[in-house]
């Protein structure tokens, strides 16, 4: 606690030296203003008004952290409370007296927070100062660079200084305010992560369709720090999905997650966007991530089984710092209407040999009328919804001791049957011949086709003595 406090009390002295420097500039500006009608050259006011931007920027920054720091030392504190609390209950000689009340809770959130938040936010801080260092002697040696734009119009920047956002900003503040997210040479970029030599730049908005898989994977960001604050349980994986995206969670001994917590968690997920907590970046070695992640076996896992190189990317906003290659938009303010609309349960990679965790879905846009007019469509599908559609016109239903496999009735037999017909009589006629193959096989099959990574979750597959089997999805690979 000692460290974090010295800590925010540097971060204050820098920020209000800094706003210093933002008030002398500006008087600067101002005098150059009144002196281009006396034959100033204007080109020290282009000069000047960059280094000006930089500097609110990186005070906008500063506010941030200094916000968060203060927030992760009362979450310290708290959890040294509840320490002291505990240690003062087993020393004392009366008997405790059966509490029947339930344990109350602050703003839906766990109170006090899982030990391993603080934990993580200790280390985290540690190695941003480390980075902060590195970045700031990089800075210094800061040499031009020329940044290319879409138009082919040529601006002029600063390595290690100059981010994407500055650029927006001096092309347009409409462009900036509406940026998702930045392409840097063909790879998607942080807005606020800064240029390191001569390159491309794209401005992305959420029209874009990788603008729109940045958006929804800060989104699971968010989702994923409600779910922490409000379960305490163990993130998994939580990426952005056609329609929206995920996050899954395990959950050790507890019950499933209830569709009844949904506005709990969206209340979490709202107060999480109004703090316009930062997206930050860092680069961290493995070794130390297996430390920061030691509480959940899961991040374990993915590190060591997927990570590769010696060194990955975690994000942090607010409390939540995750496993992730990023990118990801500004700060969680610019996530303007969220919804989450439904829950599963799932295996670990899908594998039924595994954890069982449980998913929670959102969606979300940057517009509250884009929100609405997708929920009006969702309306509209499942009025839509074959399931529906066939049950109501007696064609054929299902059933949960049967789930996937529909039971059809005398029409739906009917129309089934001729439809198969139809089929064949044009197999024979177009030259085709018939097979039949086996409709369970061993999951290895799928492995070696690549079905197992991208439809295992949705296979029906169950254990057989030592290995795993499953029902074919589609029947080309035992037709090979």
């Amino acid at each position: 606690i000692g460290g974090h406090l010295k800590m925010a009390e540097c971060l204050a002295a820098r920020l209000a030296a800094q706003e210093e420097q933002i008030l002398l500039l500006t008087r600067e500006i101002s005098t150059l203003r009144d002196g281009l009608g006396q034959g100033l050259d204007a080109a020290g006011l282009a000069v000047v008004s960059p280094e000006l931007e930089n500097l609110r920027t990186e005070n906008e920054k500063l506010r941030y952290r200094l916000l968060h720091l203060r927030r992760g030392l009362q979450a310290e504190l708290e959890l040294e409370e509840a320490r002291g609390k505990r240690q003062q209950g087993a020393k004392c000689d009366k008997a405790p007296q059966k509490n029947t009340s339930k344990p109350q809770q602050t703003n839906n959130r766990l109170n006090p927070w899982p030990e391993y938040i603080a934990e993580r936010l200790s280390l985290y801080e540690e190695l941003k100062r480390e980075s902060d260092a590195l970045q700031s002697k990089k800075a210094a040696d800061s040499k031009p660079i020329t940044v290319e734009l879409p138009d082919g119009r040529k601006v002029e920047g600063k390595a290690w200084l100059t981010t994407p956002y500055q650029l927006a900003c001096n092309i347009s503040q409409g462009l900036a305010d509406n940026a998702v997210i930045s392409r840097v040479n063909g790879e998607l970029w942080d807005l606020d992560r800064p240029l390191e030599q001569d390159c491309s730049l794209e401005i992305l908005r959420f029209d874009n369709e990788d603008a729109q898989a940045v958006y929804w994977h800060s989104s699971a960001h968010i989702l994923g720090e409600a779910m922490e604050r409000f379960y305490g349980g163990c993130l998994c994986y939580g990426p952005p999905i056609e329609n929206g995206f995920y996050y899954d969670m395990f959950l050790d001994g507890q019950k499933g997650v209830s569709s009844m917590e949904f506005g709990d968690l969206e209340a979490l997920c709202k107060a999480v966007v109004k703090e316009k907590q930062p997206f930050e970046r860092l680069e961290v070695s493995k070794e130390t991530l297996l430390k920061m992640f030691k509480y959940n076996k899961f991040k374990c896992r993915i590190l060591n089984e997927k990570v590769t190189t010696p060194t990955t990317t975690v994000y942090r906003c607010g409390p939540l710092i995750d496993l992730c290659r990023g990118p990801h938009v500004r700060h969680t303010g610019k996530i303007k209407a969220m919804k989450i609309y439904k829950n599963s349960s799932t295996y670990w990679e899908g594998r039924s040999d595994m954890e069982t965790l449980q998913r929670l879905y959102g969606i979300s846009f940057p517009d509250s009328k884009m929100l609405k007019e997708w929920e009006r469509f969702q309306e509209e599908a499942k009025n839509r919804d074959h399931r529906k559609i066939g049950k109501d016109q007696e064609l054929f239903f299902f059933h949960d001791l049967s789930p996937g496999s529909c039971f059809f009735m005398p029409r739906g037999a009917y129309i089934y049957n001729t439809l198969t017909e139809f089929i064949r009589d044009e197999y024979w006629r177009r030259g085709f011949q018939e097979v039949a193959s086996p409709n369970i096989y061993n999951s290895k099959l799928w492995e070696t086709s690549g079905h197992w990574q991208h439809y295992s979750e949705n296979m029906f597959s169950f254990p057989v003595e030592d290995d795993i089997f499953a029902l074919k999805p589609m029947n080309c690979p035992g037709h090979w």
